[in-house]
């Protein structure tokens, strides 16, 4: 079984529409908040809040609820420890095993994930992991800055980001044969990064990024089309 996705005007809406979908009261649910959503202003949409919904944990009945995020302490360096505290909560949530590797590199923290829990992480093109991505993110990028947080799974990040750059390509092609922009799936900060870069050196083709919050995606148009905001 699957952890699934739902998303809602807020958190209690997400919670409301998971339940009616699985046939559960939202209090019974096992649950991480990946983004509790911003309110439209100025006539302009706000992002939805989104969570994750562990249903391995459901079915193993694990208890209710949230599941708690670690913050960082106070005056904290590097949160190494607080990284694998929050791995640990959320792979006993859904019953795997996940062990956990922290790469220091000038620009990033990479947390390198392997273990029976893979198989999980990685099922439906990786959207556990990218959704455990988004929840470290939002714990550690204050306390990580300038550096970026990057997970990756048994190779993942790396197959992800070749099947990225083969798109930006196509899609650059495509473009080139009819004149009409064409635009990704929405994509996080780091992968819309890869396709803005895999088609930098594109001289007829230009690149940018619309949409808001967890919808943010890449347009790939000619030179001289107009930027879409």
């Amino acid at each position: 079984m699957k952890d699934a996705i739902f998303t809602g005007r807020d958190v209690a809406e997400a919670l409301e529409l998971a339940g009616r979908a699985l046939g559960l009261s939202p209090d019974a649910l096992r649950y991480v908040v990946l983004d509790r959503g911003t309110p439209g202003a100025l006539g302009l949409a706000g992002a939805p809040a989104r969570i994750a919904v562990l249903l391995d944990g459901q079915r193993r009945g694990l208890a209710r609820g949230p599941v708690p995020p670690v913050e960082p302490g106070p005056g904290a360096v590097e949160p190494a420890d607080e990284i694998r505290a929050v791995v640990a909560r959320l792979a006993a949530a859904a019953d795997v095993e996940l062990s956990v590797r922290l790469d220091q590199e000038a620009a990033a923290l990479r947390v390198r994930l392997a273990g029976p829990g893979a198989e999980m992480l990685l099922d439906d093109e990786g959207e556990a992991l990218r959704a455990l991505e988004h929840v470290l993110q939002r714990s550690f990028a204050r306390a990580l800055a300038p550096r970026r947080l990057l997970v990756d799974c048994e190779g993942y990040r790396e197959r992800r980001d070749a099947r990225l750059r083969a798109l930006a390509l196509e899609l650059a092609a495509a473009v080139r044969l009819d004149g009409r922009p064409r635009r990704t799936e929405a994509l996080n900060a780091y992968e819309r990064r890869v396709i803005h870069l895999a088609l930098g050196d594109q001289a007829d083709v230009r690149t940018f990024s619309v949409g808001e919050g967890g919808d943010r995606r890449v347009t790939i148009a000619p030179k001289d089309a107009p930027t879409a905001s």
